[in-house]
């Protein structure tokens, strides 16, 4: 790939995630009802005002713990060359010392662990038995909203291999290393290498987006990854897999925010409700900032919504897919595009992107 066009998508992929995440900070948990009498529609970044978590700690246009664990992914990478646990975990105990604002419980908790001594391998298991089987527990977007720098390492190493030279079978095994540092469960890891790969394959292609291509490879790369022995339990009713199917079948583009927010549980904090819903918002219009607005409108986790979305639609279209006031309003701007910067220096890429069919052809 080209190098401009590699870091473009590089710093569109950084700069839409942390943009996403500031824009629907000041909303999160509210309903989209909630959002369009207050807001109507989100375009700019506000102050959190009255908000229960956020009022007195983060202002407008901040991000939270979304942006704030990607940049520790990205910047572990970075110094290590490639996918340190052990780097990574000590890197999550020092950014848990700076702020909690906004972190998860299950993130939280698997951190603290770390924080008192216990090896990256347990950390993400439950501290009690009776945690295991707690709704929810271990199945939120913790992972997800952090995995893009590791997607973007992946997709540098298929351009031109990094040393040290590193195997498919590693790569994805690395995956279930950082799922279970935080999050030990069967959904956590199916939901992160589908995002994985959803980034891959947006950062991978220059030209000829297929919404067919997208919806089947995070299709068959969460079915990859829904291993049984992630739920030794049996406490996972759902499987993460079943809600790519229902991704897969329907044309998103003919759906209104209501229809998306009905069809995948309002877009919770619940992985497997928020990812195929901010999956759907992306897929409506995945070249437009519209899609931004529309997703962080449509409530339940905005932040983290928000933060795929924009991820997703900097590492398609570069940078230039956001307007100057979101660029210009965001909070520590600098260091976001220093380390998008840092990390394809890093990480150069060569060669041509993935051929792909035309997207009129394949819907």
């Amino acid at each position: 790939m080209d190098n401009d066009v590699w870091k473009d998508k590089i710093e569109g992929m950084f700069l839409g995630i942390a943009i996403g995440d500031a824009l629907g900070m000041p909303v999160e948990q509210w309903t989209l009802e909630e959002i369009k009498q207050q807001h109507g529609r989100v375009e700019d970044y506000l102050d959190p005002g009255n908000h229960k978590w956020f009022s007195g700690k983060l202002r407008k246009g901040m991000w939270t713990d979304d942006t704030q664990l990607t940049l520790v992914m990205a910047e572990s990478l970075i110094a290590q060359g490639k996918i340190d646990m052990k780097d990574l975990a000590k890197r999550h105990v020092k950014a848990l010392e700076q702020t909690d604002v906004g972190w998860g419980g299950s993130t939280r908790d698997a951190v603290k662990r770390l924080q008192g001594g216990m090896s990256w391998v347990d950390s993400g298991f439950p501290s009690k038995p009776t945690t295991a089987g707690k709704p929810g527990y271990g199945m939120g977007n913790g992972v997800v909203m952090k995995i893009a720098p590791v997607a973007a390492y992946i997709a540098a190493h298929y351009e031109k291999p990094i040393q040290p030279r590193v195997s498919t079978g590693e790569l994805v095994e690395k995956q279930v290393e950082i799922t279970c540092m935080t999050h030990h469960t069967r959904m956590a890891f199916s939901a992160t290498h589908a995002h994985t790969h959803a980034i891959y394959y947006c950062l991978r292609t220059h030209k000829g987006f297929s919404r067919a291509v997208f919806k089947m490879r995070v299709r068959m790369m969460s079915a990859m990854a829904d291993r049984p022995i992630l739920d030794p339990g049996g406490f996972e009713t759902d499987r993460f897999p079943d809600r790519m199917i229902e991704l897969e079948k329907e044309d998103w583009t003919k759906k209104s925010a209501k229809e998306i927010s009905d069809a995948f549980g309002q877009g919770t904090s619940y992985v497997y409700n928020s990812l195929p819903f901010s999956y759907a918002f992306f897929l409506k219009a995945p070249d437009s900032i519209e899609t931004l607005y529309e997703v962080v409108s449509a409530g339940g986790d905005t932040d983290s919504n928000g933060s795929i979305v924009g991820g997703l639609l900097g590492a398609l279209n570069g940078k230039s897919i956001f307007p100057k006031h979101l660029v210009d309003g965001l909070w520590q701007k600098d260091r976001i595009l220093e380390t998008a910067k840092k990390f394809c220096e890093r990480f150069d890429a060569q060669g041509e992107p993935d051929a792909r069919p035309s997207e009129d052809a394949q819907d």
